[in-house]
């Protein structure tokens, strides 16, 4: 059977501070490999703050979510009641222009993709639901991010 730990937390800065102390216990718990621990908590924190910063900045909201691992794969799922948002549609940040003249946003996100190997999302009713997965490899290694057996 495949450890789940399910928390919720607060939609706030604090939520995001319970949310990676609880992801860490799991990580603990089930001796997740420590490549897959830190690539997913990175990604993790990217997420949930961007939910906090501009899903909830109008109204306060709750933060759901499920730590798996089933020997093969480590999973987070993330559920809100933010607005609409798919972050594998988020427009790509402008690298290009002088930093003076750049746009705020969307670095984070594209972080939060290449730290992971797959990234999901679908929206069901009123929530957004993303999946964040890390393959690994036998012998407990991780594989590259972006690929299922540590090659590009």
């Amino acid at each position: 059977m495949t450890p789940v730990q399910s928390v919720s937390v607060p939609g706030t800065a604090a939520g995001v501070a319970r949310a990676a102390t609880a992801f860490d216990e799991f990580c603990r718990r089930e001796d997740v490999p420590a490549d897959a621990r830190w690539r997913i908590q990175v990604a993790l924190d990217e997420i949930l703050s961007n939910i906090v910063k501009h899903g909830y900045r109008e109204h306060a909201g709750s933060i759901a979510l499920a730590f798996s691992q089933d020997g093969r794969h480590v999973t987070v799922e993330v559920v809100d009641t933010a607005a609409e948002f798919d972050p594998r549609d988020a427009p790509a940040a402008d690298t290009t222009s002088p930093l003076d003249a750049r746009r705020a946003g969307g670095l984070g996100v594209r972080f939060a993709q290449a730290l992971v190997d797959e990234l999901a999302y679908d929206r069901r009713g009123e929530e957004n639901h993303l999946r964040l997965t890390w393959h690994v490899r036998p012998g407990g290694a991780g594989t590259e991010p972006g690929t299922t057996d540590g090659h590009r």
